[in-house]
């Protein structure tokens, strides 16, 4: 029979290649060999002349090298939802999974846009038009994040086999400079405090007290405001982690005690509740971190403090005030550290140290975010 062999419902084709039928519909399908792993590739077709013009073709490119895998069908939202699967299994914490899906959301309105829908379809290019079209209307350090999870995603879908090669393998993202960033002075953070009344005066000491991030402080429950052990407790719990996904907790200030001593506690689980709403007419839901910080920016346009990322402030912006006030209190930055909950240090120093809770109360008392005296008289 030439170069095809018949071998009962086999059919050789020269050296490397073996047809054979499979399935239903009877469709040809290529066995072989290359470098060292056993490969099997559909032809598509149940017409016997076709599969062999197609196998013959493929067994030439295997001799001469120029055999390329057919690109997989996968499209890339199927791909992406496998790939949050794969994160939520490895435990990353639900605010990442929330913010890999927004920004995988993002991509695939773009791609679908210039009909690109399956994995092998994309190229640097379209990475690199997604971001010129994101510059245009998003910060710097935004583009650049967004950069680094799209490559981690196609590093994780070149392992997974779910595209040939990794199209932004040779892609380099420069990372954005830091720009030192500061919050609201004390005097500042003084003016807010009266300013402001009941829970939402609470909220904004706490942040300000603490160093707590907003979306903490919208989880804490009730117990975790420890009064008698002067604790307040930052906790990672499933399905309410912290960024870190790690505990911790912070003493509570002379002055910030004061102002959670008249607090009316609530008849809920968390510590503050957000107002009535259609959804929750009695209330009870746990706070909104966005409206939180809208509130806390029309207290600053009233003060005529600046407002917004920008050469202004942001209910976040707290968080640099109290580690600007405490260091400047000659706080060790290691105890600073550990009350902000930051794990970036990768040194041995870091593995060592242990903060006491009677040192780490000592050092609060050293902070000079005023007297509690006077914030109960601000009252």
């Amino acid at each position: 029979m030439g170069e095809h062999e018949r071998d009962n419902n086999r059919i050789r084709i020269g050296d490397r290649v073996t047809l054979y039928q499979r399935g239903k519909k009877n469709t040809w399908v290529a066995d072989f060999w290359r470098d060292s792993q056993h490969c099997r590739q559909t032809l598509k077709t149940s017409n016997k002349k076709v599969a062999i013009e197609r196998a013959t073709k493929l067994a030439a490119s295997l001799v001469d090298g120029s055999y390329h895998r057919p690109v997989p069908s996968v499209t890339i939202a199927e791909s992406m939802d496998a790939y949050v699967e794969h994160l939520q299994t490895e435990g990353r914490a639900r605010k990442t999974i929330v913010k890999y899906r927004g920004i995988f959301g993002v991509l695939l309105s773009f791609l679908r846009e210039s009909g690109v829908t399956r994995m092998g379809q994309f190229t640097a290019i379209h990475f690199d038009r997604f971001r010129a079209h994101r510059k245009q209307d998003h910060h710097l350090k935004t583009l650049y994040t967004e950069g680094i999870v799209i490559k981690q995603f196609f590093r994780w879908a070149r392992r997974r086999k779910l595209v040939l090669n990794n199209p932004l393998d040779d892609i380099k993202l420069s990372k954005p400079k830091l720009v030192p960033k500061a919050g609201p002075t004390l005097e500042q953070i003084n003016m807010i405090l009266a300013a402001t009344r009941s829970e939402f005066r609470a909220m904004i000491a706490i942040l300000a007290f603490t160093g707590m991030r907003s979306g903490e402080l919208q989880r804490l429950l009730v117990d975790d405001h420890d009064a008698r052990g002067n604790w307040m407790h930052v906790v990672s719990r499933p399905g309410a982690e912290t960024k870190t996904q790690q505990s911790r907790k912070v003493p509570i200030h002379p002055r910030l005690q004061g102002i959670l001593t008249g607090l009316r506690r609530s008849t809920g689980p968390w510590l503050f509740t957000a107002e009535p709403s259609n959804k929750y007419p009695h209330g009870g839901n746990w706070i909104n971190a966005k409206k939180l910080n809208d509130k806390f920016k029309n207290v600053l346009m009233k003060l005529k403090i600046p407002v917004g990322r920008e050469g202004g402030f942001t209910i976040h912006s707290l968080r640099h005030s109290f580690e600007t006030i405490t260091v400047n209190a000659r706080i060790p930055q290691r105890v600073v550290d550990t009350w902000l909950g930051h794990t970036s240090d990768r040194s041995m120093a870091s593995v060592y140290y242990r903060l006491s809770d009677e040192e780490s109360q000592k050092f609060m008392h050293l902070v000079p975010f005023g007297a509690s005296a006077s914030a109960a008289s601000a009252d």
